[in-house]
């Protein structure tokens, strides 16, 4: 069997490893001259490479932990204790450990309590997300934990994250958050622990593409696909030039360039309105009114993330979220407060996060801009800081990054499965409940091409 993979992000590169490793000849087409999708590195120099948007591992997140130990990798992955603070009422507070909730004062004593309670409670009585699919975080939490610790904690986080859309988010995604993030029995009752790769992600996307092409598949970079058309029982795909990249993410806008390719399969990992973009009328038509209107009606929110190198330390957390409302961005990511500055040579790196709707101004400009934006509101965190610390900056901007969880989300789902035979779609908006991440881009992978290859086997026994 003959597959294009569309994507060469984590769920690309693995739906390609799992198909080359059962005998199939796998082609791997990327837009962006280089490998990992939204988990994509960036070389700061000094044979070290970080990532552009900010990737760790929680210890649930076990397809990703067996996917290092069946690559005979086990030994990159390394979990670390994390260290949590909320920027509340001008001030840094810890907010990692049961006790730093207790001594939390932007919340009353009451609504301290009743936040503990709530979610233990959450733990023990709730472990299936069934009951909060259909009711808004807003109303739950005012409900379960009172409206002051909406007002004061959960309410201006989810605006961070989602904007003027934060009061429509369904519980079932702060559910997710709650359960899976932090576990109350074991060595993390007291503690959080995150996983990340000992020299970083890179290494896990170079051992798959090597997978695939000494399996004799090809993993093709900066040659994005111009158009996919279906033929007979099959498909045809047309790649466009090199470089396209720079024309945005429509295929639309690609030049298209080359011989065309026949494919018996394809597994498309690109987002809703990329995937749609590239298929031929009639194929589009194929999909038929329900299916694109599953693909339309999942919205995403974009984010924008500028990285930091300084000369020193900036912080003393790893994880900064923002609930003052006058911060122009969600919260600050210092990965050397989590990776030691050794591990660089001695550099430090932090991370200044926001997630915007795409019509907003921060999605404009370039990394001065946002520096200049930000000075203020970083002088507030920490008053000491000055534009002489930063040594170098890049600014990343991802237009589909968070897709924006609402009541009844389930429903609106595209399956992976589309009504074409032999077309295939995996993408973030098909993680539920857990939220967006590499480990569930493993799972889908693996999902997709399980049935792939059972619909190809019942098609050749018909």
């Amino acid at each position: 069997m003959r597959v294009a993979v569309v994507g060469a992000g984590v769920g690309g590169l693995v739906a390609a490893e799992l198909l080359s490793a059962r005998g199939h000849d796998v082609d791997v087409y990327e837009r962006w001259p280089g490998l990992g999708g939204q988990a994509a590195t960036l070389d700061i120099g000094q044979g070290h490479r970080i990532e552009r948007y900010y990737h760790v591992l929680l210890a649930t997140d076990w397809d990703m932990r067996r996917l290092y130990d069946r690559l005979g990798m086990p030994d990159e992955l390394e979990f670390r204790e994390s260290t949590v603070a909320m920027f509340a009422g001008g001030r840094l507070h810890p907010f990692t450990t049961p006790v730093d909730l207790l001594r939390y004062r932007p919340l009353s004593l009451r609504s301290r309590l009743r936040l503990g309670w709530s979610v233990l409670m959450l733990h023990h009585r709730h472990r299936g997300v069934g009951p909060f699919e259909n009711i808004t975080a807003r109303e739950w939490i005012e409900r379960s934990m009172g409206p002051e610790v909406y007002e004061r904690v959960w309410g201006p986080l989810l605006r961070g994250k989602f904007g003027a859309r934060a009061d429509d988010i369904a519980m079932a995604w702060l559910w997710s958050k709650l359960m899976l993030r932090r576990q109350l029995r074991g060595r993390e009752a007291r503690r959080e622990l995150l996983g990340y790769g000992r020299h970083g992600w890179e290494p896990l996307f170079a051992a798959l593409a090597a997978r695939i092409q000494k399996a004799g598949g090809r993993v093709l970079i900066d040659r994005p696909v111009a158009r996919l058309a279906r033929e007979g029982a099959g498909f045809v795909l047309t790649p466009a030039a090199p470089g396209s990249f720079r024309r945005g993410l429509d295929p639309r806008e690609f030049e298209p360039t080359g011989e065309s390719e026949r494919y018996d399969g394809v597994i498309a990992t690109v987002p809703n309105d990329v995937f749609e973009a590239l298929l031929d009328p009639p194929l589009r038509q194929a999909l038929g009114s329900a299916y694109l209107e599953r693909l339309r009606a999942c919205e995403y929110n974009a984010a924008v993330c500028l990285v930091l190198e300084l000369d020193r330390q900036f912080a003393p957390f790893f994880w900064m979220n923002v609930v003052d409302a006058d911060i122009p961005f969600v919260g600050l990511v210092e990965h050397t407060n989590f990776v030691p500055p050794g591990r660089y040579n001695g550099r430090r790196f932090l991370y200044v996060a926001n997630y915007v709707d795409w019509s907003d101004p921060l999605m404009r400009g370039d990394a001065d801009a946002l520096i200049s934006l930000y000075t203020p509101a970083l002088r507030r965190i920490n008053p000491a800081f000055e534009g002489a610390w930063i040594r170098n900056a890049w600014l990343f901007r991802e237009p589909h990054a968070q897709p924006i969880v609402t009541v009844g989300y389930r429903r609106r789902i595209p399956p992976p499965r589309t009504p074409v035979p032999g077309l295939w779609l995996i993408n973030t908006t098909q993680v539920f409940p857990e939220d967006r991440g590499t480990n569930y881009a493993v799972r889908l992978a693996d999902q997709a091409v399980s049935g792939l290859l059972e619909q190809a086997q019942g098609a050749g026994s018909a």
